[in-house]
């Protein structure tokens, strides 16, 4: 299964070993992301709050730490869906969520997002962790 990962995705797997983690070194996934998904990950994940509640982590670490998780996403520069995204800019409720929506529109694949918000455009098929867990498990829902 082909799918677009947001970095709320990323920041999950990071932050929370199991499922999330799992899920992105699943063999079974074909995973995509603009190359501004790392970016947009490591930006959360070095805020004070976080890295404090990480126990003091380095922006090394963290680099480390999300390089490790996210070994089989296959980025793609912003000139790959470049085409795609005047449309998505129209659709997303929110504007840094617009890259997402391209790439998925490029590729059309749905985009795995636990974000609420991307549930309101109709455009591209959003799917959940919980989701994509019942997929795999092969209970459609």
């Amino acid at each position: 299964m082909e799918l677009v990962v947001d970095a709320n995705v990323l920041v999950a797997g990071f932050l929370r070993s199991g499922t999330t983690r799992e899920l992105l070194l699943d063999e079974r996934l074909v995973l995509w992301s603009p190359e501004w998904s790392f970016i947009e990950a490591e930006q959360v994940l070095t805020t004070t709050r976080l890295r404090r509640r990480l126990g003091g982590l380095s922006l090394a670490d963290v680099r480390s730490l999300l390089s490790q998780i996210t070994t089989r996403i296959r980025l793609l520069p912003a000139s790959t869906y470049q085409d795609a995204l005047a449309g998505a800019l129209r659709f997303t409720p929110d504007q840094t969520d617009a890259p997402y929506l391209a790439l998925a529109l490029h590729l059309n694949v749905p985009l795995w997002s636990n974000d609420s918000a991307l549930h309101a455009q109709r455009v591209v098929r959003i799917v959940t962790t919980q989701e994509l867990i019942a997929l795999l498990r092969g209970h459609h829902g």
